[in-house]
């Protein structure tokens, strides 16, 4: 019997650069650090700044890690942020395996399990099985999809061609969800063919027009305070709502949600 591993995700478009002490460290609600103790093998984060894509990795616990909350204190600065802590699932405990994977101008993380890694690796060319850095489903599937996007001329049209190919060959998989982007938009999947009560997505437009910062924690109080006096705005994305903010949105199965980079949304069925 097979066992199903899960991991979970965490992104956001802003309209500056932001960091994201809060969701790894302070939210009072499945902060990342907090999320890492039942995903232990691994976390990543990376942002795009004026340089391009930004990543920062450790094959270890977010908890456990001596340096993360240094390093994304002081260098994780950015308007797209991807990030993700590891439950393993395929490929053995290292950074060439964990998320997320910066190739071609996109960062990607996936959440789930793709059953049969050698059947999606025949969906690839040469050039992209050769450009793999370690030994996961997830990456394949990242390559796949970077791979049908430039095929194509479009990432949307690239991503519901993966998806169609991998289903065509009759690859199994727990969960297809993914945090993705291209440096212009923000793609988040959810696409999960098992544990629908898991394998969520959920958005929040931060701050909202006519948020009651009195039924707030303190803590969130006086992050969205300062955010409203620097003039931050961001749409966040994750696995599961991680704050105390109401109307985190879950998106709908077998939906990608594409965020735009005056941070308006679309969600479109695939």
């Amino acid at each position: 019997m097979r066992v199903e591993r899960m991991c979970r995700l965490f992104g956001l478009y802003a309209n500056k650069p932001v960091d994201v002490t809060f969701s790894f460290f302070e939210s009072p609600k499945n902060s990342l650090v907090g999320l890492s103790y039942s995903n232990p093998h691994g976390w990543g984060v990376a942002w795009l700044d004026n340089s391009g894509w930004q990543v920062i990795k450790e094959p270890v616990a977010l908890y456990e890690s001596r340096r993360a909350r240094k390093v994304i204190k002081k260098r994780v600065y950015g308007r797209i942020i991807v990030s993700h802590v590891r439950l393993a699932s395929s490929g053995g405990s290292g950074v060439e395996n964990t998320h997320p994977w910066v190739y071609r101008g996109w960062a990607f993380a996936h959440n789930g399990t793709i059953y049969d890694r050698s059947a999606l690796l025949k969906l690839l060319t040469d050039e992209h099985r050769d450009s793999l850095e370690g030994s996961t489903d997830s990456e394949a599937f990242f390559h796949l999809i970077v791979q049908e996007a430039e095929e194509l001329g479009d990432p949307v049209d690239g991503i519901k061609s993966a998806i169609r190919k991998m289903n065509r060959s009759g690859i199994r998989y727990t969960s297809l969800n993914f945090i993705a982007s291209d440096g212009e938009r923000l793609y988040a999947l959810r696409y999960a063919a098992t544990s629908l009560g898991y394998y969520t997505l959920y958005y929040l437009e931060r701050p909202r027009d006519g948020l009651e910062l009195r039924r707030l924690s303190e803590v969130t109080r006086q992050l969205i305070a300062a955010k409203l006096a620097r003039g931050e705005r961001a749409l966040l994305v994750a696995s599961e709502p991680m704050s105390d903010e109401p109307n985190w949105k879950p998106i709908p199965n077998k939906h990608l949600l594409i965020v735009y980079s005056d941070l308006s949304t679309e969600i479109v069925r695939v």
